[in-house]
C-alpha cells in the first residue's frame, strides 16, 4: 500500500509499505523514529477526521485499520501534541474545505477558540460537547460531530488542563502563554523580563522578578533541568538563550544582601513538614505574605534531597543556605533535625497551627530484593552519606544501575573517590532519561556505559548482564524484555540508582494515599482529605525540583485561600524597560557556560561550573528575542 508518512518524525516520505507491519515498526523502520529522541504519543490514520491510534493500538498489523482510511495518510504525533487545538484545526478545516457554515458550526468554531485561549472556562467545554449531540444539518457536519463528540470525551483532561489550569502542556496554544519559554517552565517564571532587565544592567531587579515565582531561583541556576530552553524560539533558528546560565549570574551577584519585602503580619499559624523544594517555596511565599510559619525537617541542613542528593560539585550547601536564609529573615522558623513521627507527632502539630501542609517527598531509595554483595547502595543513601556523613569509603569497581540523573551523580561522586565506574542501564545511550550535559561529562570523566543492559543477578562480585530488548510493553507499560544470552562483569560495590519511594509512616490515620506512598489532593487547592491539611511535592508524583517548587507555591495558594486571604504577596513591582526590540540581537553569538577542565574535575569535589563574566551576561541577554513583547503580561 503506498502511504503518505508525515508528523514529528526524521525522515517524511511517500512510499510503498507492507500492510503486516505494525504502525511502530513503519516507525522505526521506514522513518527512523521519532524527532529529538522524543516518544510517539499519537498516530493519525485516514486524514482530518481519521482514527487517532495510541499505546497498544501501534504494536498492530497496519492491515487492521486500511479499510477506515479516507485517504493514504499516516501522520506521527509525540507527548507534544494538543488535543484542543486539533479540534480548533479542525472545526476551521470544516469550514474552510468543506464550505460547512452553519450556525451551530460557527457556534462550536467560537467554542473551540475559546478553549485555546485563557478566556477558555468549563462551560464553554460542556457547551461544545452539548453542540456535537445536536441534530446536523449535513451529512459531513454530522460526521464532523460525531467525531468531535468522541474526541472531546476522549481527551477531557487534556481540556480540564487548558480551561481549570489556564496551561497548553504541548506549548501549542499561542494565546495560553506569554512566551514558549514561560510556559515550559513548571514555575512559570517570567524570563524575557528578567533577561531584559539583564540587558539593562538591572540584576538585582532580575533577581527580584525571578523570585515572585522561584524563591529558588539560585539553587535552579545551577541543576534546573532547563525545559524552558527547549521551547526557546530562538533555538529553533539557531543556538538557545542561555536562560539557565543567566538566571545562576542575576542570583550570584544579588543574593548576598537581598533584602525580602514582607506583607503585614497575620496572627495565623502555618506548619510545613519537610524542607525540601516543595516545603521551602511554600514557607517563602506564607512568610511574604505575613503568616507564622514553622517547618519541621529531619535532616541538619535543609533543602530536601538538594542537600542531600545533589552532590557538592553540582550545588554546594552554601548556595541552598543562601537563599535559605532569606526566607528565615522573613521570620519563617526551620527547626532542623526533628523528624515528624519520631521527635513529635504530626496530630500534635496539627492541634497547634491553623494549616499544614506535608512536603516530605521521596526519601528512601530502592534496592532490588535478593541482590548481594560486599557492597550494597541505594544511591540516595550513598549520595547523602558523602555529601552530609563526609564517607569515603567505595569500592574498587563501582557498577551503578540506573540511566537517570540520579544515576550519574552516583557514577561521578564514586569515580572522584577513585573507582572505576560503569552504569548499566535498561536505555541505550542516547535515550537514556539523564541530562545530555550529565552524560558527556561522565564520559570525559572516563564513567564505563554499559548501556541496553539489564542486571540479572548479583552474587558476591559476579554481575549477570542481560542485553534489554525493550523496556515498555504494547501499553507503554514498564515490562522490560531480554535476551536468553548473559555476559558477566566483576564488580565489588553495587549503587542501585532505580527510583525512590516516600516514607509515609507519620501520618495521622485521616489522611489517604492515592496509591501507596502517594498523596490524593485536590487538583486546585492541594487539600488532602485532612482537614486542614494540604500536600506537595514529590508526595504527589516524583518531579524536578522546580516542578516541586511551582507545586509549593500553589499549596501556598491553597493554604492562603483556605485560611481566608486574599492572594499571596509576591513582593515589589518590578519596572521592565519597554524598549523596541535591539536589532543588534542578531549580531551577537551565544555565550556558552564554562566548566572546570577534565583535570580540574579530576577527583575533586569543587564546583564545576562557573558563572558569567558581566559582558558576557548581557551578550547572552541580548539574544531574546522578548516572545512576550505582544503578550498580555504586564510586570
Amino acid at each position: 500500500m503506498r502511504l503518505f508518512i508525515t508528523g514529528d518524525i526524521v525522515k517524511i516520505q511517500e512510499k510503498d509499505i507492507d500492510t503486516r507491519l505494525s504502525l511502530m515498526e513503519v516507525l522505526e523502520d521506514h522513518c527512523r523514529g521519532m524527532k529529538d529522541n522524543m516518544r510517539v504519543k499519537f498516530a493519525l490514520l485516514g486524514g482530518p477526521m481519521g482514527r487517532f491510534l495510541e499505546g497498544a493500538e501501534l504494536y498492530n498489523s497496519l492491515s487492521n485499520y486500511t479499510g477506515e482510511m479516507e485517504v493514504p495518510v499516516v501522520i506521527f504525533f509525540n507527548e507534544n501534541f494538543c488535543p484542543v487545538d486539533y479540534i480548533k484545526f479542525l472545526t476551521r478545516h470544516m469550514q474552510n474545505h468543506y464550505g460547512i457554515n452553519t450556525k451551530d458550526m460557527q457556534i462550536m468554531k467560537d467554542l473551540a477558540e475559546l478553549l485555546v485561549s485563557p478566556e477558555g472556562e468549563e462551560e464553554d467545554y460542556l457547551k461544545l460537547l452539548r453542540y456535537t449531540d445536536r441534530e446536523a444539518s449535513s451529512h459531513m457536519e454530522g460526521r464532523y460531530k460525531d467525531y468531535a463528540g468522541d474526541f472531546l470525551l476522549k481527551h477531557s483532561e487534556s481540556f480540564k488542563t487548558h480551561y481549570r489550569d489556564k496551561k497548553c502542556p504541548g506549548t501549542i496554544c499561542r494565546r495560553m502563554f506569554d512566551a514558549q519559554c514561560i510556559n515550559a517552565c513548571p514555575a512559570e517564571v517570567a524570563i524575557p523580563g528578567y533577561i531584559e532587565l539583564m540587558e539593562h544592567g538591572k540584576v538585582g531587579d532580575a533577581y527580584a522578578l525571578m523570585k515572585q515565582a522561584n524563591p529558588l531561583s539560585f539553587v535552579c541556576g545551577k541543576i534546573c533541568p532547563r525545559p524552558c530552553e527547549k521551547r526557546c524560539k530562538r533555538g529553533e533558528l539557531e543556538q538557545t538563550v542561555g536562560v539557565r546560565a543567566l538566571q545562576r549570574y542575576a542570583a550570584e551577584m544579588s543574593v548576598e544582601g537581598f533584602h525580602e519585602d514582607r506583607a503585614e503580619g497575620k496572627d495565623i499559624k502555618v506548619a510545613i513538614v519537610g524542607a525540601g523544594p516543595a516545603g521551602l517555596t511554600a514557607a517563602y511565599f506564607l512568610g511574604k505574605t505575613g503568616y507564622e510559619v514553622t517547618v519541621y525537617d529531619a535532616n541538619k541542613n535543609p533543602g530536601g534531597m538538594l542537600a542531600t542528593g545533589i552532590p557538592e560539585y553540582r550545588l554546594p550547601q552554601a548556595t541552598i543556605d543562601s537563599e535559605v536564609r532569606l526566607i528565615e529573615d522573613m521570620g519563617v522558623v526551620i527547626k532542623r533535625g526533628v523528624k515528624v513521627g519520631r521527635d513529635i507527632e504530626l496530630a500534635e502539630i496539627r492541634e497547634v497551627n491553623d494549616a499544614v501542609l506535608l512536603a516530605t517527598g521521596y526519601q528512601i531509595g530502592n534496592i532490588v530484593p535478593g541482590m548481594k554483595g560486599r557492597f550494597v547502595d541505594s544511591a540516595v543513601d550513598f549520595l547523602k552519606e558523602v555529601k552530609t556523613e563526609k564517607r569515603t569509603t567505595v569500592g574498587k569497581k563501582v557498577l551503578v544501575i540506573g540511566g537517570g540523573d540520579v544515576a550519574m551523580d552516583a557514577a561521578r561522586t564514586a569515580k572522584r573517590m577513585g573507582a572505576e565506574v560503569t552504569v548499566a542501564s535498561l536505555e541505550e545511550f542516547e535515550k537514556m532519561p539523564a541530562s545530555l550535559e550529565e552524560r558527556e561529562e561522565a564520559c570525559e570523566e572516563g564513567i564505563i556505559f554499559k548501556s541496553g543492559y539489564g542486571v540479572e543477578s548479583v552474587v558476591d562480585e559476579t554481575v549477570r548482564f542481560k542485553k534489554c530488548l525493550s523496556i515498555f510493553d504494547k501499553g507503554f507499560r514498564f515490562g522490560p524484555v531480554f535476551e536468553e544470552e548473559w555476559e558477566e562483569g566483576t564488580h565489588d560495590h553495587i549503587i542501585f540508582a532505580i527510583g525512590q519511594r516516600a516514607d509515609n509512616s507519620y501520618f495521622t490515620g485521616d489522611i489517604e494515599e492515592s496509591t501507596p506512598g502517594r498523596v490524593e489532593v485536590g487538583i486546585i487547592n492541594y487539600t488532602t482529605s485532612a482537614e486542614a491539611v494540604f500536600a506537595a511535592g514529590d508526595m504527589l508524583g516524583a518531579g524536578t525540583a522546580v516542578s516541586a517548587i511551582a507545586g509549593g507555591k500553589k499549596a501556598a495558594a491553597g493554604i492562603d485561600s483556605y485560611l481566608g486571604g486574599r492572594g499571596l504577596y509576591l513582593g515589589r513591582e518590578v519596572d521592565v524597560p519597554e524598549v523596541p526590540l535591539n536589532t543588534e540581537i542578531w549580531n551577537t553569538s551565544k555565550r556558552d557556560e564554562v566548566i572546570l577542565s577534565l583535570n580540574e574535575r579530576r577527583g575533586s569535589f569543587n564546583e564545576v561550573g562557573t558563572i558569567f563574566t558581566p559582558d558576557n551576561a548581557k551578550c547572552e541577554a541580548m539574544r531574546c528575542m522578548r516572545c512576550d513583547r505582544n503578550s498580555r503580561r504586564r510586570y
